[in-house]
């Protein structure tokens, strides 16, 4: 086997060899073993005409056959080397470099940013402005729905509401009306009407007593206090299963009045003793020597009834 005289490894069909054409010297076609780049041995290896000469020979022959040169590969890594190096001289301070890069881009955000900065603050103005104003127009609201509530219930002032007579096939109002009267022992012709109102649920509606004067309600009011009122005395042929029920009387009140009142008795008793409806509010006290406290919306009541609670937990404790 032929041996390569620089690495004394043998020549296969995987790692070839080159001949110099002068001495015979065989060796690797390899850099290490020929010296010569990848360019070279690939232009050796293709062209059957292109002869090769050992660094020995080539030194001692100046004058070599073939006239094809092929660029050292050093060569040209040098020439990068090179201009590598000369650049070496402009080396800048990276620290300064990024400080001074920073500082621009604050300038430059900070410019950017304040309009927008200015925008926000004009927005948050007007925000205000506009939360400020939802906040009074609610409040002008409320007291404006105050407002009409008590005219609406100022209307009912001379009015009283019978609960709890049947409604009959062919009813007489106005003799109902006498009947109460006589029971109560009160001036029939102090009443100027007296109307049944629509009932809810298919259930019979109220009778509304309507007085020349406010004052007559809180007469009516009081007598029926004094004097228990059943079916029978108001209807004489009143049928048996509801002859014995018990005929109220209270202060006529408008819808909204009634919700309110109903919330109250609801949400505050038995806390509260007494609760009532009266000058367009609704009236609450805890015993016969406590002050009255007011409720005129359902906010009031709230937050009495989470005062009742808070009060109610402490004294458990």
């Amino acid at each position: 086997m032929t041996k390569c005289d620089i690495c004394n490894k043998g020549i296969t069909t995987k790692v070839p060899g080159l001949e110099c054409r002068s001495c015979g010297k065989v060796v690797h076609a390899s850099k290490a073993c020929s010296g010569l780049n990848a360019k070279q041995l690939s232009a050796l290896r293709n062209a059957d005409r292109l002869d090769w000469t050992c660094e020995e020979c080539h030194q001692n022959t100046p004058n070599r056959k073939s006239s094809f040169i092929i660029p050292e590969e050093d060569d040209e890594d040098n020439d990068v080397a090179v201009s590598d190096n000369s650049s070496g001289n402009c080396m800048i301070d990276t620290e300064k470099f990024l400080k001074d890069i920073t500082a621009e881009m604050k300038k430059v955000l900070k410019k950017e940013l304040q309009p927008i900065e200015a925008s926000e603050k004009e927005l948050e103005k007007k925000y205000n402005y506009l939360h400020n104003e939802k906040t009074h127009l609610e409040l002008e609201m409320s007291s404006l729905k105050q407002y009409l509530r008590n005219i609406e219930q100022q209307r009912l002032d001379n009015v009283i509401e019978v609960i709890g007579i049947p409604k009959a096939k062919d009813e007489n109002l106005v003799n109902i009306s006498l009947k109460l009267a006589e029971t109560l022992n009160m001036d029939r012709t102090q009443v100027v009407n007296i109307t049944r109102v629509e009932g809810r649920n298919n259930q019979d509606g109220n009778i509304q007593v309507q007085f020349k004067h406010a004052e007559n309600v809180s007469l009516w009011v009081r007598a029926s206090k004094k004097e228990a009122v059943v079916v029978e005395k108001i209807i004489s042929e009143a049928p048996v299963e509801v002859a014995k029920m018990k005929v109220s009387k209270r202060r006529a009140l408008t819808k909204a009045n009634k919700s309110l009142l109903w919330l109250a008795q609801q949400k505050l008793r038995p806390a509260y003793k007494y609760v009532w409806f009266q000058d367009g509010k609704v009236l609450l006290r805890k015993d016969d020597k406590s002050k009255p406290k007011v409720a005129r919306s359902e906010a009031d009541i709230e937050k009495l009834s989470a005062l009742t609670e808070i009060i109610g937990q402490s004294s458990k404790r």
